[in-house]
């Protein structure tokens, strides 16, 4: 083959694959389908956080955003029934989901501001910032927040390139099924359970397995899992004058979730969720204090009585959590 037609070969070739791929990133889907493929065994919510906002018409006055910290230390049930005693009527929902990564959080703020008209976004804030990204992020991100997302310190930016195709090609495909009645067994969502989904006092896993969560350590083993998640904890690795590059993800997606709930007329407030022995204040917060101000429980936290383990507290702190930030709520206008 002469040269000149190789090249046009290979230029032709290359021109038909790109449009093959970005064909197959423009398919549509139903979006439910992401957040259904997202159901953690473990802490099964995405399914539910879609439904919540989409399909179920109580009203959403305050929404939790945040980790299973947030997702275990606030009792939106409880949360409603004390502003109601402090003379307050709210409908308040948990919109947590495992694992850490504030640009996955963006994309459940996003989806709640765009969709529903709501007073006040609590945001969940820690003692330390993340380097990364969420692991699940491609599952629920639209298609322009993978493409558009920053490259810079995104150690998973390439690979969610990488299988946007192939999840948008499997996406249409599982629609289309739906819509022809053909679904395979076992691919339907848990059943809704209402405007509530609260994991505070206990867990229901995927299996089934309902997981009290009156768990109680002694001081003694309390003290050696801090110890071992101590030990655990990556530091800095870049100077001080460095650290808005080496946690420039988080702090971007932070900063989007609160120009979009501004851009939507919606307060803003952090809520620290400390680890059991942490800070007592989440020197991340400093960087915000002037958008949005910081409901502070940690000193309602410091028995050891309270905790499951280092991160996450017990159903008794998760009560005494909740009763701590329905006071602050009370206290402010929002709500009102």
């Amino acid at each position: 083959m002469p040269a000149i037609t190789l090249r046009r070969f290979l230029r032709l070739f290359a021109v038909s694959a790109l449009a093959g791929v970005a064909a197959m990133v423009a398919l549509p889907h139903d979006k439910f389908l992401r957040y259904q493929a997202l159901n953690d065994g473990s802490a099964p919510t995405a399914y539910w956080i879609y439904e919540r906002i989409h399909d179920d018409a109580t009203p959403i006055d305050v929404a939790f955003i945040g980790t299973s910290r947030t997702g275990m230390s606030v009792h939106s049930r409880r949360l409603e029934d004390e502003l109601q005693r402090r003379g307050v009527t709210a409908k308040a929902v948990n919109l947590y989901l495992v694992k850490t990564g504030v640009n996955l959080q963006y994309v459940v703020a996003r989806e709640l501001l765009e969709a529903r008209t709501i007073k006040l976004l609590v945001v969940e804030i820690d003692e330390r910032e993340d380097r990364k990204p969420h692991p699940d992020f491609i599952y629920l991100a639209d298609t322009s927040d993978i493409l558009a997302a920053p490259l810079l310190v995104n150690l998973n930016y390439l690979s969610d390139i990488a299988r946007l195709p192939g999840r948008q090609a499997g996406l249409f495909i599982e629609t289309q099924m739906r819509r022809s009645g053909l679904q395979a067994p076992g691919a339907f969502p848990p059943p809704y359970e209402g405007p509530n989904l609260d994991h505070g006092q206990f867990l229901t896993t995927l299996d089934g397995v309902k997981h009290d969560r009156r768990v109680v350590h002694t001081e003694a083993q309390m003290a050696a899992l801090r110890a071992a998640e101590d030990a655990a904890i990556t530091p800095p690795l870049l100077p001080a004058s460095m650290s808005d590059v080496e946690f420039r993800l988080s702090r971007y997606y932070m900063v989007r979730i609160l120009d979009i709930a501004a851009a939507h007329g919606v307060r803003v407030v952090f809520l620290y969720t400390p680890r059991y022995g942490g800070p007592n204040q989440p020197q991340p917060y400093l960087q915000y204090a002037a958008r949005a101000d910081l409901i502070n429980p940690w000193s309602q936290l410091q028995d050891y009585r309270l905790w499951s383990d280092v991160t996450h507290v017990n159903w008794d702190g998760a009560q005494r959590l909740t009763d701590y930030v329905a006071q602050a709520l009370a206290d402010r206008t929002e709500l009102r």
